[in-house]
């Protein structure tokens, strides 16, 4: 079907569709080489900017799909890094889990930096050193 008879609401869907493949394709090469790392940060600016522009064409179903492409993105590229141990950190108060909520990287000595977007004097968010997840992500204002 030409794009000269779609809605402008159908053809806001596909760009998203689009972007979102775009994702899951960076996904799928990640998994053989990290050399794709670029092609895939690139990938995510454009979801991300797509996002902060169309945020109501986003689905639920899209929004957590593109979180799991992300977080299966970051397990991968990780996973190409030089092995090495850490030391896991306990549960902080208000803390429900004990890894990244994402791509379920332990909590350890990594996860050094705090989330100035999205942290609070009462619970500080801590961003996820491997796939960059933090609270901005539950809140909605990105997408991944």
């Amino acid at each position: 079907m030409p794009n000269a008879t779609l809605s402008a609401t159908e053809k806001q869907q596909r760009r998203v569709e689009a972007a979102i493949e775009q994702l899951r394709v960076v996904v799928v090469k990640s998994r053989g080489s990290a050399a794709v790392a670029e092609e895939a940060a690139d990938a995510i600016e454009q979801l991300n900017a797509l996002y902060a522009e169309i945020k109501d064409v986003f689905t639920a179903e899209d929004v957590r799909y593109a979180n799991v492409l992300r977080g299966y993105l970051g397990e991968r590229l990780a996973a190409h890094e030089p092995k090495a141990s850490h030391t896991k950190k306990a549960k902080r108060k208000g803390d429900k889990l004990d890894h990244c909520w994402r791509c379920k990287t332990p909590v350890d000595e990594r996860f050094n930096d705090e989330c100035p977007s999205c942290s609070e004097k009462a619970y500080k968010w801590r961003v996820c050193p491997v796939c960059a997840a933090c609270g901005c992500q539950r809140a909605g204002k990105v997408l991944i």
